[in-house]
C-alpha cells in the first residue's frame, strides 16, 4: 500500500477525475444512438444490480469488474469466484464468469469473460428470405477483461480494467479494446461511513466490421462483366461514459447496516441517468436490496429499465465463503430479466 499524506488524497482524487473524464467529451449531441458494441453495457452481479447499479462506491471484490474496478482491491478472500446468468429478452442468456487473487501489498488481479448464447437462429439470405432452407447460424458475441486494483491509502483505491470486445456472425467480424478506470474514495471530510467514487467505461478503439459478408456481385451494365464490390461498414465508437456516485454505510444498530447510494452517469452516445440504491444487510448473512433509474431528457416510452430489486445470502462453509445473489430488473416492452449470481471465495 503506498503512504500518502491525507492533504494530498483529495488532490489525487480530483487529477484522476480530470484525467479519466476528458477522453468522454470529444463528440457532441449528434453522436446520440451511434455506438457499437453495446455488449459492453450490459450488466452482470445480480448485488449490484439489484440496486439499480447505484452501487460503484460499496461495490467490492470480483462483483466490482464491472461495476468499478477499483472495488476488486477490497475483496474478503484471498481467491475469488463469480458466476453469472440471466436471460434478457428474445432467449438471448448472458453468462459471465470472473476469477480473482489478492496478491497483498502489491494489489488484486482478476480476469473475467461475459458470453452471449442467442440460441440458432434461422439463416435468410437474398434469394431464400423465409429460410425455408433450415440452415441456422448463431452470432458470436464476447468480451474479456484483465483487471489490477490497489489500495493506494487507508481511504483511496484505484482500478484500471483493459477488455477485448469480440462480435462475429458468418463471413463478418468486428473487435475494439476497450478501458475502464475507477476510484473509491472512503470517509469524505473524516465522515466515517460517507463514501464517493468514480468509474470511467468503456473508452477505447471504434468498431468496425469486415469480412467476405460485406462484398457485394454486381455486373457492369456498359461490359457485362460480373465482378465483386466491397461494402464498407461504419466504424462507431464504443458507449463510453462517466459514472459518479456518493453513498452513505450506515449500522441502524447492532448487526442491521444500510447502505444508501446514489450515482449521476454521463454518457456519450445516450442521455444521462441517475441511479439510486439501497441495501439491507442483517449480520452480514441477509440481504435485501432495491434501486431505481432515472433517464433524463427522454419519453417515457423510450425507457427500458427503471426498478430493480433483489435479495442475497452469505454463509462460511469449512473456510469457503459462499454468496448466491439474486437480481430482478423490470422491463417496459419484454419479459423482466432475473439474474442469478454465485460467489465463492477461499
Amino acid at each position: 500500500m503506498i503512504k500518502l499524506n491525507r492533504r494530498y488524497e483529495l488532490i489525487f482524487t480530483l487529477v484522476f477525475l480530470l484525467l479519466v473524464s476528458l477522453p468522454l467529451y470529444g463528440g457532441d449531441k449528434n453522436r446520440i444512438g451511434s455506438a457499437a458494441g453495446v455488449q459492453v453495457q450490459q450488466p452482470v452481479g445480480a448485488r449490484d444490480l439489484a440496486m439499480g447499479g447505484a452501487n460503484i462506491v460499496y461495490t467490492k471484490g470480483i462483483d466490482a469488474l464491472y461495476w468499478n474496478p477499483a472495488g476488486l482491491s477490497n475483496m474478503d478472500t484471498q481467491y475469488g469466484g463469480m458466476f453469472t446468468t440471466n436471460t434478457i429478452f428474445n432467449d438471448i442468456t448472458v453468462n459471465y464468469m470472473g476469477l480473482g487473487i489478492n496478491l497483498g501489498g502489491l494489489g488484486a488481479l482478476a480476469f473475467d469473460i461475459k458470453t452471449f448464447d442467442f440460441g440458432d437462429i434461422p439463416l435468410t439470405t437474398l434469394e431464400d428470405m423465409d429460410g425455408s432452407s433450415g440452415a441456422t447460424f448463431s452470432p458470436d458475441f464476447s468480451t474479456i477483461g484483465v483487471t489490477y486494483a490497489n489500495k493506494l491509502t487507508n481511504a483511496i483505491q484505484v482500478g484500471v480494467k483493459v477488455k477485448f470486445i469480440s462480435e462475429s456472425i458468418p463471413r463478418a467480424s468486428a473487435t475494439a479494446v476497450g478501458f475502464d478506470a475507477g476510484i473509491q474514495y472512503k470517509g469524505i471530510g473524516g465522515i466515517e461511513g460517507v463514501s464517493f467514487a468514480v468509474a470511467a467505461k468503456n473508452i477505447g478503439t471504434a468498431l468496425r466490421y469486415g469480412g467476405s459478408g460485406l462484398l457485394t456481385q454486381e455486373q457492369d451494365p456498359n461490359t457485362g462483366r460480373v465482378d465483386y464490390y466491397k461494402r464498407d461498414a461504419s466504424s462507431d465508437q464504443l458507449p463510453a461514459s462517466l459514472e459518479i456516485g456518493l453513498a452513505y454505510d450506515y449500522m441502524v444498530m447492532e448487526k442491521n447496516n444500510l447502505i444508501v447510494s446514489g450515482v449521476f452517469q454521463n454518457n456519450n452516445v445516450e442521455t444521462d441517468a441517475m441511479k439510486f440504491g439501497v441495501e439491507y444487510t442483517y449480520d452480514n448473512l441477509v440481504a435485501l436490496r432495491g434501486g431505481y433509474i432515472y433517464t433524463d431528457d427522454r419519453d417515457a416510452a423510450n425507457v427500458l429499465y427503471t426498478f430493480t430489486l433483489g435479495a442475497g445470502v452469505k454463509y462460511n462453509v469449512g473456510g469457503a465463503l459462499l454468496c448466491l445473489d439474486y437480481a430482478f430488473r423490470d422491463s417496459q416492452y419484454f419479459d423482466a430479466n432475473n439474474m442469478f449470481t454465485f460467489s465463492v471465495g477461499f
